[in-house]
């Protein structure tokens, strides 16, 4: 079965990763290089041509004999976050060039055109903000985005250099293209919970993040009097906390602290700098916009309390995303055709699709993952599902249009 074989080149791709747990595979790094130059030999075996563009996206390519042929682009993320699994974005991209493979094989040539896509960067571990990849190619990428500096300190720019990459974005912007499909894990519980095999996306919530350093002074743990300390790290607790209370009450919205540090982090030393990171996401923006103001208000009473200064700022923004009729009217269709349940859901992870989305019609498809874990070395998937998806693309290769 087709499941089998992809399930087991799934598991040769997530070789390509750092040492350590789980899948480690940052953009422009050795691991990425590794990554794909196999994901290049795979296109090549489905008979694509190939690209490597200058943000580091793959781009494999079919072209029809159909004269003024449409463009479907396919695509998903070939990065990880640190320790993370091993089909996250990774399926998105093995799964639809197998099925593309088998499916010509048997079928012969496509009266459209199709665009496989290896985004080089969609989790923003590296330089602090998603999507940094499929921004160039729909071109909403910014300049001031190759300053981004990343963990060793080097510029997205010097980074792209390094990797081989002339660093001229306004390459990357593809045109003539009509629809995309993303096909990702549903990094959720819902479908496992109904023991579903697949979901029909029908939006995806927006997102902001922020980095927020609350300044104080360092001092001696033991001769400094609890009500003359500037605690910077005292600040961020009431922070984190009140605004993570904040977001309970308000429903619909999800908060949350993945990075903290105290600097100087010593053991005797009060923090003179706390620095860390707030993901907000909501599909409503209001309500994003209402936790923006709740956090810049519990920011500021705080560091007035306690004679701290902070400084808010933004480093990410996607708005949510609202998919494509048209693609959902044809993942409907192909999954009645495969005599598959059809069932409708929203995404609470960004992906991809919401920049694909600003320049063409876009929509997703998700796949279950065990008890939705994901972003773990436990993330699991089935070989069941995998083939039950292929039968779905399949049956959407027939009636796209």
């Amino acid at each position: 079965m087709l499941g089998d074989i992809i399930y087991k080149k799934l598991d040769e791709l997530a070789e390509f990763s750092k040492d350590g747990e789980g899948v480690t595979r940052l953009p422009f790094t050795k691991e990425h290089k590794e990554a794909i130059t196999w994901l290049e030999d795979l296109m090549n075996s489905a008979n694509l041509t190939t690209k490597i563009d200058n943000i580091g996206n793959l781009i494999g390519e079919y072209k029809s004999p159909t004269k003024n042929a449409k463009t479907l682009v396919i695509g998903s993320h070939q990065d990880s976050v640190i320790n993370g699994g091993k089909y996250d974005g990774a399926l998105g991209i093995v799964l639809p060039i197998m099925c593309f493979k088998d499916f010509y094989e048997t079928h012969g040539a496509l009266n459209y055109n199709i665009k496989f896509i290896a985004f080089a960067d969609e989790e923003g571990v590296s330089f602090q903000t998603a999507f940094l990849t499929s921004k160039a190619v729909v071109g909403s990428f910014t300049p001031d985005l190759l300053e981004r500096v990343r963990y060793d300190g080097k510029t997205l720019k010097k980074s792209l250099e390094n990797f081989g990459l002339n660093a001229d974005i306004s390459e990357c912007k593809i045109n003539d293209v009509d629809t995309f499909l993303e096909l990702h894990i549903e990094q959720g519980p819902i479908l496992d919970n109904k023991n579903l095999s697949l979901g029909i996306v029908d939006a995806i919530q927006g997102i902001e993040r922020y980095h927020v350093e609350i300044t104080g002074f360092a001092g001696h743990s033991g001769t400094i009097p609890m009500d003359m300390r500037r605690d910077a790290g005292v600040g961020a607790a009431f922070v984190i906390s009140r605004i993570t209370e904040f977001a309970e009450n308000l429903k619909n919205i999800v908060v949350t602290v993945g990075c903290l540090e105290l600097i100087p982090g010593a053991v005797n030393v009060i923090p003179g700098k706390s620095i860390f990171s707030i993901d907000i996401r909501a599909m409503d923006p209001l309500l994003i916009k209402t936790m923006v103001d709740k956090i810049n208000s519990v920011l500021s009473e705080t560091c007035e309390k306690r004679d701290l200064s902070f400084v808010l700022e933004r480093k990410m923004k996607a708005d949510s995303t609202i998919c494509s009729k048209n693609v959902i009217n044809m993942l409907e269709e192909s999954m009645k055709s495969a005599g598959v349940p059809i069932f409708h859901m929203t995404s609470g992870a960004g992906h991809d699709a919401q920049e694909m989305a600003t320049i063409m019609d876009a929509g997703m498809l998700f796949i279950r993952c065990k008890k939705g874990i994901s972003h773990n070395k436990e993330e699991s998937v089935m070989t069941e599902d995998i083939d039950v998806a292929c039968k779905v693309l399949a049956e959407y290769f027939k009636c796209y249009k």
